[in-house]
């Protein structure tokens, strides 16, 4: 089974699961196994000029579909800007898909990506030749949107974790840039115990996505496959570490509990109310946009680690998928290729979208490498592309995501209002996820 990954730049915001997804992807699931188009192997190439209509929310593509329009007159590509997969476009492209009339290509992230597949919603591209750009792609990401020999998708960017921190602070208050989750802890408690309105970062209950990030830089293995059985390990040790330590943490009052994203989080980040935030490559322009104020003031190290042997985890990024409604899938695939690995195209998405490209020369562009008045002149990409190279390649989503997000940040709000642990939760949430799987017809034992 395919793996893929969490959130695109687009916040990276847990992929909350509402009734009309489920309904949809159950309703999907019950007719779609089989048809030429989910193979995408059968239907043919159009002749004369095409029209296809592409759903995305990033922000700025508009920039390079027009490009694309002005050098491919026989494939004109209508872009149509949606709110982020987890504000209810995800929703509509599992009725789209329902009623058959998806667009014919969208913006998936790659931690939802399982859930397409697992209704037949996507096309596979490798009929079309996409196998041939592997090389061009960051490896762990070629993974996330690949099945065997079947291609799902074409992987756009990638959210590699760093800590990002507050150097005018931490100077300060007298603390150390910590290397490890111990001093991470340290500075914590020296921080609260001195300044007891101050702390150290939050823990957004609200999203579970971030939490997935720091599992996975931990060596947690969530799912993971033995022939046709799914095995789930959502409550693995490497997640227990993490989740205890985090407890810590909130029972200890070290850390303020409130969700991301949100008005009062960014007024934290802003006001020196919080001094890190450990987050994604993406998080340089959340903190550009929303704490303005503290320009040249926030630096960017790399993750603290577990041990001596360094680590990462990936939060985020999203893919471009061909539907299975398409009636033009070998135009669409070759759009989904241009998009991610064109020079001009690569530079609009990283410039106008914020995005950290997954193709490996979009990593090279200036506009990747460059020093960052904001982040005090530091060139915050270098710590980045070290960090992308230390993820774990072997990641693995499963096939249900949204559910198994939802009931995991549902179960963090409750422990975070002291009802039980983090670690229970996640133990709940792996007990749930294995009976909706096993509702919906997977074979899944815990692994």
């Amino acid at each position: 089974m395919t793996s893929s990954t969490p959130r695109s730049r687009y916040r990276g915001r847990i992929l909350v699961a509402s009734a009309a997804v489920i309904a949809g992807a159950l309703a999907l699931a019950a007719c779609s196994s089989g048809g030429s188009g989910s193979s995408g192997g059968t239907a043919p190439a159009a002749s004369g000029k095409v029209t296809l209509t592409f759903w995305s929310w990033v922000p700025g593509i508009s920039q390079s579909v027009n490009l694309w329009n002005k050098t491919h007159p026989d494939i004109h590509v209508n872009l149509n800007e949606v709110t982020s997969g987890a504000a209810g476009t995800y929703a509509k492209m599992f009725s789209a898909l329902q009623a058959g009339n998806a667009p014919d290509l969208g913006q998936i992230e790659y931690a939802t990506l399982p859930n397409f597949e697992h209704v037949g919603g996507v096309v596979n591209l490798a009929p079309y030749g996409a196998s041939k750009v592997k090389p061009d792609f960051v490896p762990w990401t070629w993974g996330q949107v690949t099945q065997g020999s079947a291609v799902y998708a074409i992987p756009q960017d990638t959210g590699p974790m760093g800590l990002f921190y507050r150097a005018d602070l931490f100077k300060q208050y007298g603390l150390a840039v910590p290397t490890t989750w111990d001093q991470y802890l340290s500075d914590a408690q020296k921080l609260h115990a001195a300044h007891p309105n101050v702390y150290i970062t939050a823990f957004p209950a609200n999203d579970a996505q971030w939490f997935a990030g720091l599992a996975w830089q931990a060596g947690a293995k969530w799912f993971s496959t033995s022939g046709d059985t799914w095995l789930t390990g959502i409550d693995d040790s490497p997640s227990q570490q993490v989740a205890n330590f985090w407890q810590q943490l909130i029972s200890d009052h070290l850390v303020k509990v409130e969700p991301d994203f949100a008005s009062e989080w960014y007024k934290d980040l802003a006001d020196g109310t919080l001094l890190t935030w450990p987050t994604a490559v993406w998080g340089e322009n959340t903190l550009i946009t929303n704490a303005a104020p503290t320009k040249g003031d926030w630096r960017v190290a790399p993750m603290p680690n577990w041990g001596s042997t360094p680590s990462n985890g990936n939060w985020g990024g999203s893919t471009t998928v061909v539907f299975k409604d398409s009636k033009h899938p070998a135009q669409s695939a070759q759009f989904a290729e241009w998009l991610n690995t064109n020079p001009q195209s690569i530079t609009g998405l990283i410039t106008k979208g914020g995005l950290y490209p997954a193709d490996l020369t979009g990593q090279k562009q200036p506009a990747a490498n460059s020093p960052v008045p904001f982040y005090g002149g530091q060139n915050i990409w270098q710590v980045f592309q070290a960090d992308g190279k230390l993820v774990n390649t072997s990641f693995q989503w499963g096939p249900i995501m949204n559910t198994t997000f939802t009931q995991m940040s549902d179960g963090f709000g409750k422990a975070t209002g002291g009802s039980e642990t983090l670690g229970q939760v996640l133990s709940s949430t792996q007990s749930q996820t294995i009976a909706a799987m096993k509702s919906q017809g997977f074979s899944v034992k815990p692994g």
